[in-house]
C-alpha cells in the first residue's frame, strides 16, 4: 500500500489556514483569478469545509452550487487514491425498554472516514447522520447519493427517497405506479454519463414465482417515472450492482455462469460471461469496486475474488485475492481499490484490508478498526460528494 498522506489532525489545520487565506485573496480579484481559486484550490476541499465557505460571498454560493463545479469536485474526490474524501456508511439498530414497559426502538445511520481506517488513525469516531426509524433501509448509492427505503411491516416497499448524507439533504420520490402488495422487488441505482442523469431502476416480481414482471425506471432530472415495455422474463436478482452505465444481476440463481445486464439509458438487455473457476462447490456475488466488475465466488474455505480488467472480455476475468475463511469468523469483500486491495468486514463490527502475496499468502495490518453495526448488514462505500438529491 502506497504511504499515508500527513495525519489528518495537520491535514485539517492546514485546510483551516488554507480556508482562511483562499477568503482573503478574493477579496481583491487581481490577486488570483476566480476560476482558478474554484476549479484547482477548492476542488480539492471537504464537502463540510465548502459548506461552511459559502458563507464568504453570495457569489461563492452560487459558484460553490453550479454543476460543473459539482461535478469537478466529485471526480476528484473519487480519483484520490487516499481514499479522503470516502466514508463508510453503517447501520446500528437497537430498543430501549421504558420504566412503564413501552419499548422505543431506534435505528441509526452512522459514517466512519475511510482514511481513518486504512490509516490507523485510532479511535475512528463515527459521526451520528440521521435516525430515520427502524423502517428505513438503504436501497443503493451512487456519487454520494443513497436511494432509501421505508417499508411496511412486511417488508413491501412504501416510499422511496433520494438522500446525501454529506449536505444533509432529503428528498422524496414520486410514487412509480406499481402496487407493492404481493410483490418482491430489487434496485439499481447509478449516473447514465450520455443523459447527464442519475437514474434508479426497480426490479418487480409476482409471488410465489419471483419471475420479472415489471421494470420501471426514474430520472432524476426528470423527477419522473418510466415503464419498460420489453425485457426478459428471469428471475428477479438477488443482488445488483451498477457497473459502466450497466445493471448487473446473476442469471438462474446464485450458482449461474451468466450475468444479465440492463442498460437504462438505450432501455436494451444485454450478457456477460461469468469467471470459469474451479472446483464445484461455490456461491456468486458482485461486489463494489474502483469502476471495475468485481465478483466473489464463496468455496467452503475460502473466498476467490475475481475482476473483469477489461469490460465484455471474458478472458480478462483475473483473480485479485483468495481469502481463507478463519476459524470463528465470518468475513466479506465488500470494496476492491483500484491497487486491488481489499477492504473486508466481519460480524464482529472489524474492518481491514487484505492484501493477496504471489505465493498464496496475504497481509494485513495489526490495526484493525471497529465499527458498530448491525449484523447481517453491509456496509456502505460511499463519496462525500455536493450531489443534490434534487437534481443532477
Amino acid at each position: 500500500m502506497e504511504s499515508p498522506p500527513p495525519p489528518p489532525m495537520e491535514t485539517s489545520k492546514r485546510r483551516a489556514a488554507a480556508t482562511a487565506s483562499i477568503a482573503s485573496l478574493t477579496n481583491d480579484n487581481s490577486v488570483l483569478p476566480i476560476e482558478l481559486i474554484f476549479f484547482e484550490i477548492l476542488i480539492r476541499l471537504p464537502v463540510k469545509t465548502l459548506l461552511k465557505m459559502r458563507s464568504v460571498s453570495k457569489s461563492w454560493i452560487s459558484r460553490i452550487s453550479t454543476p460543473e463545479f459539482v461535478k469537478a469536485h466529485l471526480n476528484f474526490s473519487a480519483n484520490n487514491r487516499e481514499f479522503a474524501h470516502h466514508r463508510v456508511l453503517s447501520i446500528r439498530s437497537g430498543s430501549h425498554i421504558h420504566d412503564d414497559g413501552h419499548i422505543t426502538r431506534w435505528r441509526y445511520f452512522r459514517t466512519f472516514s475511510l482514511y481513518a481506517i486504512l490509516y490507523g488513525e485510532s479511535p475512528c469516531f463515527p459521526v451520528e447522520l440521521h435516525n430515520f426509524g427502524v423502517s428505513y433501509n438503504v436501497l443503493g448509492s451512487c456519487d454520494g447519493l443513497f436511494v432509501i427505503s421505508k417499508t411496511w411491516y412486511d417488508n413491501d416497499i412504501e416510499n422511496l427517497f433520494l438522500w446525501n448524507p454529506s449536505i444533509r439533504k432529503l428528498s422524496k420520490l414520486p410514487y412509480s405506479g406499481i402496487d407493492a402488495r404481493k410483490r418482491r422487488f430489487a434496485y439499481g441505482f447509478g449516473y447514465i454519463e450520455c443523459q447527464n442523469d442519475y437514474q434508479i431502476v426497480e426490479i418487480v416480481a409476482s409471488k410465489p414465482s419471483y419471475l420479472i414482471a415489471d421494470i420501471s425506471v426514474y430520472s432524476l432530472r426528470n423527477n419522473s417515472w418510466k415503464t419498460i415495455q420489453e425485457f426478459p422474463i428471469i428471475s428477479l436478482p438477488e443482488n445488483v450492482k451498477f457497473v459502466k452505465g450497466k445493471l448487473h444481476w446473476i442469471t438462474g440463481g446464485s450458482s449461474g455462469n451468466n450475468a444479465t445486464w440492463f442498460n437504462p439509458g438505450d432501455e436494451k438487455f444485454g450478457n456477460v460471461a461469468l469467471p470459469n473457476p474451479s472446483g464445484d462447490t461455490f456461491n456468486w456475488k458482485f461486489v463494489s469496486s474502483s469502476g471495475n466488475l468485481c465478483m466473489t465466488c464463496d468455496y467452503r474455505n475460502k473466498i476467490d475474488v475475481w475482476i473483469m480488467k477489461e469490460y465484455g472480455l471474458a478472458e480478462s476475468w483475473t483473480i485479485v485475492g483468495s481469502i481463507p475463511k478463519f476459524v470463528n469468523k465470518v468475513v466479506r469483500p465488500i470494496f476492491i481499490s483500484h491497487n486491488d486491495e481489499i477492504l473486508l468486514q466481519d460480524v464482529s463490527g472489524l474492518l481491514w484490508w487484505y492484501v493477496s502475496r504471489d505465493d498464496g499468502s496475504f497481509d494485513r495490518p495489526e490495526d484493525q478498526t471497529r465499527c458498530e453495526y448491525d449484523r447481517g448488514s453491509e456496509l456502505n462505500l460511499y463519496i462525500e460528494s455536493l450531489v443534490s438529491p434534487n437534481s443532477p
